[in-house]
């Protein structure tokens, strides 16, 4: 039997930290946004701001979590992207791993 492991691999350092519960569940509100902040992996300060603005609502619990490559988005980028999805394009014009594919890909063609 074989023995194998997956491991995620974080493809960009850039993402956002947002508050995780011990349940698993992200802080937020009733309209769907996150308590979070725009961040490099690791950035101490960041982290600290958004545990503070954590203990500003009352949260003692849980722990910030990193998410790689993600953005914030506006209502208005979301209808975008979303409308985007639905044409057959990636949602997100600025997807830098998607640029990123395409420029390997240019430099093979």
């Amino acid at each position: 039997m074989n023995n194998t492991k997956t491991s995620i691999v974080e493809q960009l350092p850039f993402g956002l930290y947002v508050w995780e519960m011990p349940d698993g569940k992200w802080v937020g509100d009733d309209d769907g946004n996150f308590m979070n902040i725009s961040s490099a992996k690791g950035d101490r300060a960041n982290i600290e701001k958004l545990r503070d603005a954590a203990r500003s609502y009352g949260i003692f619990e849980g722990k910030p979590v990193f998410l790689s490559g993600n953005t914030r988005v506006t209502d208005e980028e979301y209808s975008e992207q979303r409308d985007r999805l639905r044409q057959g394009y990636i949602p997100d014009r600025w997807d830098l791993g998607n640029m990123i594919d395409e420029a390997k890909n240019a430099r093979k063609h």
